[in-house]
């Protein structure tokens, strides 16, 4: 015999001896995330975006300074160390997915949470008194593997805000780190320039630290299956006569526990085709993101002859985009959902991918427009206002993925979004590595944007289809 028990409920009024009580949230439960206070709510959201933009700050800050690094080592070929120093760390967040996201749901967000800043100031003290070119690529592996924050942020704002809520809260904590690549070139390139490339590492530091302190102040665990099986346990200790159990079953603890939650997140990559299309396209997104990233300072050289302060100057028009899908995407998505709900009496997960749908059509122009106008005879501005396009596309893809896996794998979210950071962070480590010999090859840079121009078009399709079906499939199911 099975009954739910609320936490109002007094024990002997909820089942006989026999009956195993099952315990879950009342409505207005106060230990429910959804019902905390709202400064509560958006102080641990404040944290974790900041957390998550210095992350995301420092895989490029140091770019800037390569030469001088290089120098300081006597170290050379300085084309090839501008992209892998960048790679490196995005190698290090596609192996540390394996682990953070399946971590957070046996373990709970606040720990990976906490531990993972405190590791990852560690290893940014070690960057900053690195001694030599491979002791800074070391931590800087190191740096990326232990970045937690680009799978746990998306779960903890999943876990502070109701779904017709998220949308806002999403794109302010997810978009706004995304600034960090765009936005270290340009700080890098000033701090390197007055205080020595050390210090560039050395902000990361500091910030970092002050968020880790203030984070072991005022951060409470967020994930619900946590909270209720804490409760679970102090009821069952309370209690000789009854029985407890959580509404979400623990997982299986011992080695075997351990290994299926590892391989959690690549097992739902290669069996659920929804998730792995979202991921597929996002991690794309992203890729092409970073081989401009990391080649616009070239092109922009060797056609238009900017200086170093222009070319950093330049990323901004990158972050502009950025800052206008947050926006956009920030004022549309909860309403494009609660219109859903009017219209259908009910939303589905699958109405977030709205916006992947526009990023999969505006990726192709931005490619186009940036590929084919990066020449002397047309003004810089034209191919800086595709590169805004591209970073516009990157936001609306990157923001309706974490909300849709969220929404769609509930429990096992934080395995969802590590499935799909895992694709993203390898996509980031490879993309920068292939784009010199692309574009330096027969295709330049026009015809080789216009084979990944092409290729994204490959996936509007499939993800209207995906748009337009909107049920949840078998394999979603079983991890929802």
């Amino acid at each position: 015999m099975v009954k739910e028990c609320s936490p109002s409920l007094n024990r002997d009024s909820c089942a006989s001896d026999t009956s195993v009580q099952i315990v879950d949230f009342s409505d207005n439960d106060p230990e429910n995330p959804f019902n905390w206070p709202r400064w509560r709510k958006w102080t641990i959201a404040g944290l974790v975006t900041v957390a998550t933009f210095m992350g995301n700050y420092g895989t490029i800050t140091i770019v800037p300074a390569v030469p001088g690094i290089l120098h300081d080592f006597d170290a050379t070929n300085s084309d090839f160390y501008l992209t892998f120093l960048v790679s490196i760390w995005e190698l290090g967040e596609a192996v540390g997915q394996f682990f953070v996201g399946p971590a957070a749901e046996r373990f709970g967000r606040m720990p990976v949470f906490l531990v993972g800043n405190a590791l990852f100031t560690l290893c940014s003290v070690g960057s900053a008194l690195s001694v030599s070119v491979e002791m800074l690529t070391a931590f800087r592996f190191l740096n990326g593997c232990v970045n937690s924050t680009l799978t746990l942020s998306p779960n903890i704002i999943g876990d502070l805000f109701a779904p017709e809520h998220r949308g806002r809260a999403m794109a302010i904590s997810v978009a706004v780190p995304l600034l960090g690549p765009f936005v270290a070139p340009v700080i890098g390139s000033y701090v390197n320039a007055s205080m020595g490339w050390r210090w560039t590492v050395w902000v990361v530091v500091l910030v970092m630290a002050t968020v880790t302190g203030l984070s072991c102040i005022s951060f409470k665990e967020t994930y619900k299956v946590k909270i209720l099986q804490r409760r679970t346990d102090t009821l069952q200790r309370a209690s000789t006569e009854e029985h407890f159990r959580s509404k979400y079953e623990a997982e299986q603890t011992g080695v075997k526990g351990i290994l299926l939650s590892t391989i959690r997140p690549a097992s739902m990559l290669f069996s659920c085709p929804k998730l792995f299309l979202v991921a597929m396209f996002n991690g794309l997104t992203y890729g092409i993101s970073y081989l401009i990233l990391t080649t616009l300072a070239s092109v922009l050289q060797d056609v238009y002859h900017f200086d170093d302060g222009d070319i950093g100057n330049a990323y901004l028009a990158r972050a502009l985009g950025n800052v206008i899908a947050m926006l956009f995407y920030g004022l549309t998505s909860d309403r494009y959902l609660k219109h859903m709900q009017k219209k259908h009496g009910s939303s589905k997960p699958s109405h977030r991918l709205l916006h992947m749908l526009i990023s999969s059509i505006l990726l192709p122009v931005g490619l186009i427009l940036y590929g084919w106008t990066a020449r002397s005879t047309v003004h810089w501005v034209v191919p800086l206002i595709g590169t805004a396009i591209v970073g516009c596309s990157m936001i609306l893809s990157m923001l309706p993925t974490n909300n849709y896996l969220v929404d769609t794998y509930e429990v096992h979210g934080a395995s969802a979004v590590a499935a799909a950071m895992i694709v993203m962070s390898f996509s980031g480590t490879f993309f920068p590595l292939i784009g010199s010999p692309l574009y330096r090859s027969a295709l330049g840079l026009g015809w080789g944007n216009s084979v990944l121009a092409l290729i994204t078009v490959l996936f509007i399709p499939p993800l209207a289809l995906v748009l337009r079906s909107g049920s949840r499939s078998k394999s979603e199911g079983n991890f929802a």
